[in-house]
This record gives structure tokens, C-alpha cells and sequence, in this order.
């Protein structure tokens, strides 16, 4: 990538997060041992947008947290309507708690949720721009 090699433990690393992270959520580890391959890829696509990241804040003389700070710096929190809203959505996955209990809750996990999608947009605009060449392992 743009004459850069993906080390194969970043691919590894980001592969052992994502398996972690669905285990955590509810895959079977059935599920996941089918879904090896799709993991693989997608632990594949994460590295590189670590890398594209990396290399971005490099060309910048900032860090990595420095432009992911900065990318999602205007990103607007949640209003309290729209916290509401998620809340009544997802009533059953707070466990009959009141919404006043969980706002916080609520607010975090929305807020991250829409500062992921900025980040995901900045890296693809990263991706239009990289040369990215795939490997066979």
C-alpha cells in the first residue's frame, strides 16, 4: 500500500479483535470458525485503515489519536430526542432500566457510533487516494 507492506500480526491483531469482539457479542465459536474467511478480510481492510491512518498523521507531524481527535472534532453529540428515541428502540437491551439510568449509557454509545462513521469516511476518502495492491498469503 502506496509502497508500504501490511505486517501480517497487524492483520493477525486486528483478526483476534474482531474474533474477541463477536465472541463477546453473541457468535457461537461455530459461527466464527464459518465465518474465518470473512474476518480475515475484514481484519485485512482494518489494518489497512490503521495503516492509511498512520501514515496520514506521519505526513501531518501529528499522531494517530491527534487526527482521529481532529477528524471527528465537529462531530455533533446526540440530542436528547434522539437519545430517546434509541432508547425506546432498544428498551429490552437495557434490562427494563429507565431511560434516566442509562442516558449516559445512551449518549456514549451514540456519540461513538456517529464518530465511527465520520472516521470510516475519512479513511475511505484515505482509501481513494492509496495505491492499495492485495498479496496472496
Amino acid at each position: 500500500m502506496n509502497g508500504e507492506e501490511i505486517p501480517q500480526e497487524a492483520v493477525q491483531h486486528e483478526f483476534d479483535r474482531l474474533a474477541r469482539l463477536y465472541l463477546e457479542n453473541g457468535m457461537s465459536a461455530e459461527e466464527l470458525k464459518g465465518n474465518v474467511e470473512k474476518l480475515l478480510t475484514q481484519a485485512q481492510e482494518q489494518a489497512i485503515g490503521a495503516k492509511l491512518l498512520l501514515l496520514r498523521a506521519k505526513d501531518l507531524g501529528i499522531t494517530p489519536d491527534e487526527l482521529v481527535s481532529k477528524t471527528c472534532s465537529g462531530t455533533p453529540d446526540p440530542d436528547e430526542k434522539e437519545m430517546e428515541e434509541f432508547y425506546r428502540a432498544n428498551r429490552d437491551a437495557f434490562g427494563g432500566a429507565e431511560f434516566v439510568q442509562v442516558q449516559t449509557k445512551v449518549r456514549d454509545f451514540l456519540r461513538h457510533a456517529a464518530r465511527s462513521r465520520v472516521l470510516a469516511v475519512f479513511i475511505s476518502e484515505l482509501r481513494a487516494s492509496a495505491k492499495i495492491e492485495y498479496r496472496d498469503a
